[in-house]
């Protein structure tokens, strides 16, 4: 039977990641530049924070700051990163045997960096036409990694600047972007106007027949506005009733909740409306769950991570890049086994949540194999097979 052709629109966060593979979080910078109490603007070890809180929070200049967390070292990489065009990569590489085709819609500046990030994305199968330069400076992050945080499991603390996405309206869309089969919102938490729209936006999709994905991110924001209370998805809770497919780590998790529980936390999202859910935990178990609409009925379970992952890490050190872009993957696979999916027929109510979450697996172990969170292929299909062996040693194992 011949594959379908199936058309992704995916908008959120793009930016460059200035990537340091080796600060100490143990060290007496970053002691002495943490967080005191939940939004006060100081680094957390897995977390985000603005730049321009992070100086308010500490009186120091950011380039000095930089300097003494990294031992004036020298970035180890610059990349393509952002939640919301990592995972549109990864998607649009791993389904590049497939008829479909995958468009990102973002906001850069007209420097250096947005020059940079084209470069890049020029030689992935993406699809950039609607991600123009625009006015300001192009969005980026300073990425902290500390690769033997977590018993040398690795972990980051992301320092950004939220530059152009800033400008970035809902109208800036166009029709175009909602004429697509799967519609993904990815970490709009850092592209304020589409966030604080998020509602309006979801509900045209979900009117229009289309796919509403929507992938997290650390809401700094909302952190700082209230410290204690539960995080608005967006503008407000009305926004879930209209996602298909939601993707969150445990910590966003948490707080877009108020729960501290994983059945509480996956029975608050599913009574607002949400169908199918994935919730990652690091290097830790990750979750799933469907109620049948669009993903097969798949109760609440709780999966291992890919143990072919880390023999590889364990057996081949050189390989070992970091964390960065992990998550950002995982929801990247998640993404391409929908589209794969559908491609092969599947209709809503009929597409398997296992292999989804195998495939997303499997891309955010992958992850761990290079610095920064996109990877440029060597040829055509070179990452698909790279990840497939991954997924079916986990479908085959799991």
């Amino acid at each position: 039977m011949s594959k379908k052709n199936i058309s992704v629109s995916v908008t959120g966060c793009s930016l460059v990641d200035c990537v340091y593979a080796n600060v100490d979080f143990s060290s007496a910078a970053f002691k002495k530049y943490s967080s005191v109490k939940p939004g006060d603007g100081g680094l957390v070890p897995g977390q985000l924070v603005f730049m321009e809180s992070l100086e308010k929070f500490t009186n120091v200049p950011a380039l000095q700051m930089l300097a003494e967390l990294t031992g004036n070292a020298p970035v180890s990489a610059r990349n393509v990163g952002g939640p919301a065009v990592v995972a549109a990569v990864n998607a649009a590489q791993l389904c590049s045997e497939y008829p479909a085709q995958v468009k990102f819609y973002g906001a850069r500046g007209s420097d250096s960096d947005a020059d940079f990030i084209e470069s890049i994305l020029a030689q992935t199968p993406l699809d950039i036409t609607n991600y123009p330069k625009g006015e300001g400076f192009t969005p980026s992050t300073q990425v902290l990694s500390d690769p033997r945080y977590h018993d040398g499991k690795g972990e980051r603390t992301f320092v950004n600047v939220i530059g152009a996405a800033n400008n970035y309206q809902p109208a800036d869309l166009g029709d175009e972007f909602f004429a697509s089969d799967v519609l993904v919102f990815s970490a709009t938490a850092l592209v304020p106007p589409l966030h604080d729209n998020l509602t309006a936006l979801l509900k045209r999709g979900k009117e229009a027949g289309k796919i509403n994905m929507v992938a997290t991110v650390f809401d700094f924001r909302n952190e700082m506005r209230d410290p204690n209370g539960r995080w608005p998805m967006g503008d407000s809770d009305e926004a879930y009733k209209y996602i298909d497919v939601l993707a969150v780590d445990w910590d966003e998790a948490r707080r877009l909740s108020g729960e501290e529980t994983l059945e509480k936390i996956v029975e608050f999202f599913a009574n607002r409306g949400v169908s199918a859910m994935t919730i990652t935990h690091g290097a830790k178990n990750f979750h799933v769950y469907s109620d049948g609409r669009l993903f097969k009925k798949f109760d609440l379970a709780s999966l291992g991570v890919n143990e072919l992952v880390n023999e590889d890490l364990a057996k081949y050190p050189e390989k070992r890049g970091d964390t960065t872009g992990c998550g950002d993957n995982f929801a990247g696979g998640l993404l391409a086994s929908i589209i794969m999916q559908l491609s092969d027929g599947a209709k809503a109510g009929e597409l398997d949540l296992r292999t989804a979450a195998a495939w997303a697996d499997a891309s955010g172990g992958f992850a761990c194999f290079c610095l920064g969170g996109t990877y440029l292929e060597k040829s055509k299909g070179d990452k698909y097979a790279q990840v497939k062996r991954y997924c079916d040693y986990y479908l085959a194992n799991q």
